[in-house]
């Protein structure tokens, strides 16, 4: 009889633990649909416990996060729509740099989506002593869906290509070659160890992150205090200018102070735009006509003086 009563007791208790994670992540099947993660995935006991054990940590992240990349996040985000890959996939830029522009690892990998130098050459980015192209927000987010298709391309799931962007395609296909199978469930139970403990952690933080943002869409008094950031905030803009051109004097013409203008333009290593280069700057997108305005009316006047 005892054996039956604890029975019941611990049934009870994974019952109300899953009720609980799903009604306080509504979230979580957009999500998982988004990254091709079957549904049922929620009820999986390590899963779980991840939920509950980093849940608070990662809200407060999640909050200093976006709070951080105001001005980068809606521009991330629309250069995803238009290259038609999932917005979910700004939570994986957040867990790799949590929208630090200058964000640099232990292994020299760098800016919001920390590529390595020679991935980023690979992927036509510039890295040299005056430009590094893994900091600006526009073109390092646009080779980074580049790259992410070429890896779906091979694996298939959106999922897959998450944990290939952290441990590379090859670990990630020699993991499904032991366990033999693509369940996410499987390939990431830690008795198997089919793959390593930082990837396993990898999605995990990926989905809980995205159920944590996304649940803004689905649950408002979500008990994460004041969210400061909208999605109809400003972007940011590349405009072109002549070689030599300081960042000080663009923040002066756009009257805008000069730290926020070289959080979005980190590319530039010197402060100025290289002659003969095809180097853009990024302003904010509501500046760009007075920006356009006044600059190229500057110059026009210059010319006419001659």
């Amino acid at each position: 009889m005892k054996f039956y009563k604890f029975l019941i007791i611990t049934i009870f208790l994974n019952l109300s633990l899953y009720a609980n994670i799903t009604e306080e992540f509504p979230s979580y099947k957009y999500v998982f649909n988004e990254l091709d993660v079957d549904e049922n995935y929620i009820y999986d006991r390590n899963f779980q416990n991840f939920v509950n054990r980093n849940k608070y940590k990662y809200k407060k992240i999640f909050l200093n996060s976006i709070n951080r990349g105001q001005l980068i996040i809606p521009t991330m985000r629309e250069l995803m729509y238009q290259k038609d890959i999932s917005p979910l996939f700004i939570y994986l830029s957040m867990v790799e740099s949590a929208f630090k522009t200058q964000a640099i690892s232990s292994s020299s990998a760098g800016g919001l989506w920390q590529f390595v130098k020679l991935t980023a050459i690979d992927e036509k980015m510039q890295v040299n002593n005056i430009i590094d192209e893994r900091y600006d927000p526009i073109k390092s987010t646009n080779r980074a869906i580049d790259y992410l298709y070429k890896i779906h391309d091979n694996l298939g799931r959106w999922y897959l290509t998450a944990m290939a962007y952290n441990c590379g395609a090859g670990c990630v296909q020699q993991s499904i070659d032991r366990a033999r199978t693509k369940d996410l469930k499987i390939l990431i139970d830690p008795n198997a160890n089919y793959i390593r403990k930082e990837t396993r952690d990898y999605i995990k933080k990926i989905l809980l992150f995205a159920m944590i943002g996304e649940n803004y869409l689905f649950k408002a008094n979500d008990n994460l205090g004041e969210l400061k950031y909208q999605f109809d905030n400003d972007m940011i803009t590349p405009v072109r200018v002549r070689g030599g051109e300081t960042l000080q004097n663009i923040a002066s013409i756009l009257r805008m102070d000069y730290s926020i203008l070289k959080k979005i333009n980190r590319h530039l290593k010197r402060d100025f735009v290289p002659p003969n280069s095809n180097i853009m700057v990024n302003i904010p997108t509501s500046r760009v006509r007075m920006f356009r305005n006044i600059y190229y009316g500057n110059q026009r006047r210059a010319r006419n003086q001659y």
